[in-house]
């Protein structure tokens, strides 16, 4: 709906603020070739960590969402300054050779339950730390940050890749999904219109710890039942003293043993998704690293919950992420791109 001259003027504006770049031209339809335009991945950059309890990973994030480097150490993690002085210099490694005044932001994500602003970590059992002070990584940093709970992050990241898929339509079921992600951990978020759900006490989506059974399995938060006891990755890997790759291609191969824990996952799991869809009547989507276990499993966890619903469904309200690990773990770098682009 925009007329031709305010198109060229808003094209050259783009232009000469070096966000986009004219890139060879489309296959001729009849007359002059059009040009092809496309973004400058390199306007604009976006720096992601990870902290987890015996690995720390950097990464730089383009404007097109794309992983330019990364690196990674094998280091424990500790609430005692030097470990702030380590971040700060995997930062510095990995943009030095950019310019920085093209940096936007550091995401950084961490397990754990924070505080309203995220300036503490009330508890993160992974990382074996209580009210921990995130100023102890942040103060160091010479650029804007943001600090997120790792869970929440995956699901953004997901959510926003999804929508920058050629195929995916901007339509109503792209702003307001909801997110069961499971790792060593379970987590949860919901994102609606490009932002994360907080809720009152900034707790929101901690699906992993509704009760599944009363008086049931220990947690790591040390209460019993949660869902995060039945769900957590450690249910099908630690627990049975095998890889959890290795207890999956057990389970193919008819393993009765693995084949009788994996319906009891895959119960609970479908118990767990069925809840969350009764109180939210929303799309859920299925990620984290156990997700990629269970695309085989999607019919068979579909049908399950086709069996469950009290109403008439089925189960295309189910989807497992197709989003690599890779990606959902740059979901607080890609919170710095979305805003920034909106």
């Amino acid at each position: 709906g925009l007329s031709l001259p305010t198109i060229n003027q808003n094209i050259k504006l783009l232009k000469d603020s070096g966000l986009i770049v004219m890139e060879g031209s489309f296959d001729s339809t009849g007359g002059r070739k059009a040009q092809m335009i496309m973004v400058n991945a390199d306007a604009r950059f976006a720096i992601s960590v990870n902290v987890r309890a015996n690995e720390l990973k950097v990464a730089l994030i383009d404007l097109n969402g794309e992983i330019r480097s990364q690196k990674s150490v094998d280091i424990e993690f500790s609430p005692e300054s030097d470990y702030g002085v380590k971040v700060s210099e995997l930062v510095d490694d990995i943009i030095e050779e950019i310019n920085t005044d093209n940096i936007l932001g550091i995401g950084i994500t961490m397990p754990g339950i924070f505080n309203s602003d995220n300036t503490m970590i009330i508890s993160s059992p992974p990382l074996n730390t209580r009210d921990y002070k995130t100023d102890n990584i942040t103060s160091r940093l010479k650029y804007d940050y943001t600090v997120q709970n790792d869970a929440r992050a995956s699901a953004f990241a997901d959510y926003w890749y999804s929508h920058k898929n050629e195929n995916a339509h901007m339509d109503e079921s792209y702003h307001d999904k909801f997110y069961l992600m499971i790792n060593d951990g379970v987590g949860g978020a919901c994102v609606s219109n490009d932002k994360i759900v907080q809720g009152e006490h900034n707790r929101y989506g901690e699906f992993g710890h509704m009760t599944l059974y009363p008086d049931g399995r220990k947690c790591m938060c040390g209460k019993k039942g949660c869902v995060e006891s039945y769900l957590s990755a450690r249910n099908l890997s630690s627990d049975l003293g095998i890889q959890i790759d290795e207890f999956f291609k057990k389970a193919s191969e008819g393993d009765a043993q693995c084949v009788k824990v994996l319906d009891e996952y895959l119960d609970n799991l479908t118990t767990g998704i069925n809840n969350l869809y009764v109180i939210f009547d929303r799309d859920i989507v299925i990620g984290g690293f156990v997700s990629r276990y269970l695309l085989e499993y999607e019919e068979n966890i579909r049908q399950r919950l086709i069996d469950k619903y009290s109403f008439d469904t089925d189960g295309r309200y189910f989807s497992i992420s197709s989003c690599t690990s890779e990606r959902t773990d740059t979901g607080a770098a890609i919170m710095f791109l979305s805003e920034f682009i909106n």
